[in-house]
Order: C-alpha cells, then structure tokens, then sequence
C-alpha cells in the first residue's frame, strides 16, 4: 500500500506504528473488553485516558498547576460562540485581531457578548501579526480570563511563551 501524506489544516500524517496500536486495541482496549469508542466517558479506564493525556501536554508543553487543560469537543470556529456564551460574566470582552480566523471570532462572539477590539492588524491584510497567533481575554470583574488560538504552533514553545 501506498502511504498518502497530508499536509492539509487538521489531520495529519501519524506514524505507522501508531496506527498500528490504534488498531489492535480497537477491539479491546488494554484488557478492557471494549474500544475506546465503546466505554463510559465516566468509567475509570476512561479516565485514566484523560488523567494520562493532560499530564502529556503539561509535561510536554511545560504548562503549570495554576493552569486548567480543557478537552473540548468541536472545532475552532465551535469554541468562537462556545467561550463567549460560557465564560461571560460580565457580558464583554477584549479581542486582539491578528488575522482571519480571530477576525471570525469576534464576530462570532459579539452575537452574545460586547466585544472590544483592542488592537487589529487588518488595515495591512494581517500582514504584522504575532506567529498567527489569536488572542482573546474575557473579564470577569476580579481578573481575566485569557485564550489563545495556537493552533498551528501548539508545540513549539511552552505555553507560557505566548500568554
């Protein structure tokens, strides 16, 4: 078989021995009797699934205790209306719009919050943005809450490089 290598935004290429361990713990995963798919987001496999995956990305993107790690479910531009709609105490926030996906995000958002653009580099097309990356922060009357979209350099450097 011929492998096909995609350099297209979302999925990418994973090594074969990955897929290869993806694939013969479909039917049983790790002595549970079920795929992943199959199991209670509840059940204790399942959560040492969750427990193990956040230690990974803290440990590997050097991200602090005094930092949540939120799985969420949906892509990018689900996380535009589901922030503002969530985290809104104040019912207003400041955007940082460096480029077109931020730009839809303050869109999105001014549908259930106040938004403030509080910087842009759309007058240039985005031509001066940070490393693409998107920045919105949502005040909640004793601090902020802060977010990012690092999306294409998640990796990179440690997390607390871009906050």
């Amino acid at each position: 078989m011929s492998r096909v290598y995609n350099f297209s935004a979302g999925p990418a290429v994973l090594p074969e021995e990955v897929l290869e361990e993806a694939a013969s713990e479909m039917l049983d995963y790790q002595g549970t009797g079920m795929s992943v798919m199959e199991m209670s987001h509840r059940s204790p496999a399942f959560q040492q699934i969750i427990d193990d995956a956040e230690a990974d990305i803290r440990e590997l993107m050097n991200i602090p205790d005094n930092y949540k790690v939120l799985f969420l479910q949906g892509g990018a531009s689900t996380q535009f209306s589901a922030i503002p709609m969530n985290l809104r105490k104040n019912g207003k926030a400041a955007y940082i719009v460096t480029g077109q996906w931020a730009k839809k995000a303050a869109q999105e958002a001014e549908k259930y919050i106040d938004v403030v653009r509080v910087a842009s580099s759309e007058d240039k097309t985005f031509s001066y943005n940070q490393n693409g990356v998107i920045v919105s922060a949502l005040a909640d009357g004793a601090g902020s809450y802060e977010f990012s979209d690092v999306g294409a350099i998640i990796a990179c450097k440690s997390i607390c490089k871009y906050i």
